[in-house]
C-alpha cells in the first residue's frame, strides 16, 4: 500500500516499504521513472518472499509524489532519496540504482557512506546531462540550448525528452565522476552493450572512479538495451543481488 511522507525539504513522498529480518534494499528508479516499473515491482516480490526490508519511491515530480517534474531537477531527487533513506531505513541498505539512479546512488554513497553496505548499478548514467548532452555540444549549439532554454533529445524507444537549461545547470552542479568515489562495500554494474541511451563504457568508467574496495565486478549483456526489463534480464538482477549480499 502507498504511504506518503513529508520532507523536510518541502515535498511530499509517495513510498511503499516492507520490513524483513535480513539486509534491507532500495531502489533508486531512473529519469522520469517511478516505483512502479517492472525492475521496482520484481525486486520487491524478491524481497517480500525472501524476508528482505524493501524501499521505492516516486522522486518529486514523478508518480503520486508532489511537485511538477519541469520544476524540479536532480539535486530536488537527491535530497528525496537521502531523507527517505535516512529516515525510513535501519542500517545499511543496498542500493540498486537504474540509470539515472545509479548517478543518485553514487551520491549517496559519497554523502552517507554510513548508510550503504553494497551497490548495484542498472545501466548507471551518473553525471548524464554533462557526459551525454552538454558535452557533446559545440559552441554554437550551448548557445542555442540556453537561448531555447533546452534541448529535445531522442531515446533508444523512440520517445523523446527535453532537457531544460536549468535542469542542464543544476546537473553541473552535481557531479560524481569528477573525482575518485571511496567507498568500501561490493559494487556490481550491469549494462546492455546495445544501450543506445546511456554507452555501456560508462559503467567502466564508474568502475575506475570508485577506490577503497576490492570487489567491483561488471556484468555488460551483449544484445541488451538501455531498460534491463526483459525476464532474463530481471532474473539476472535478482542472481547480482544474491550475489552481492553473499559478499557482506
Amino acid at each position: 500500500m502507498t504511504k506518503f511522507i513529508n520532507t523536510t525539504h518541502g515535498t511530499t513522498i509517495a513510498y511503499n516499504k516492507i520490513k524483513g529480518k535480513k539486509p534491507g534494499i532500495v531502489f533508486l528508479s531512473g529519469f522520469k521513472s517511478d516505483m512502479q516499473g517492472k525492475k521496482a515491482i520484481y525486486i520487491e516480490n524478491w524481497a517480500k518472499e525472501n524476508d528482505h526490508s524493501f524501499l521505492r519511491f516516486d522522486y518529486s515530480g514523478h508518480g503520486e509524489s508532489s511537485g511538477e517534474f519541469e520544476k524540479t531537477y536532480f539535486s530536488d531527487w537527491y535530497k528525496d532519496a537521502h531523507y527517505l533513506i535516512t529516515h525510513l531505513t535501519e542500517g545499511k541498505q543496498i542500493l540498486v540504482g537504474s540509470s539515472m539512479g545509479g548517478w543518485i546512488m553514487l551520491m549517496l554513497a559519497k554523502c552517507m557512506p554510513e548508510k550503504v553496505s553494497s551497490m548495484i548499478g542498472l545501466a548507471a548514467a551518473p553525471d548524464f546531462p554533462k557526459i551525454l548532452i552538454w558535452d557533446k555540444l559545440n559552441s554554437y549549439q550551448k548557445r542555442e540550448l540556453i537561448k531555447n532554454k533546452g534541448l529535445t533529445k531522442k531515446n533508444d524507444d523512440g520517445t523523446t525528452n527535453f532537457f531544460s537549461y536549468n535542469f542542464i545547470k543544476d546537473s553541473l552542479e552535481n557531479l560524481t565522476m569528477i573525482d575518485e568515489i571511496n567507498f568500501k562495500g561490493p559494487v556490481f554494474l550491469y549494462h546492455g552493450m546495445k544501450d543506445l541511451d546511456v554507452p555501456y563504457e560508462l559503467s567502466i568508467e564508474i568502475s575506475k572512479k570508485i577506490v577503497g574496495t576490492n570487489e567491483i565486478r561488471i556484468l555488460l549483456e551483449k544484445n541488451a538495451g538501455h531498460r534491463l526489463s526483459d525476464d532474463n534480464q530481471l532474473n539476472t538482477i535478482i542472481s547480482l543481488i544474491k550475489q552481492n549480499i553473499s559478499l557482506l
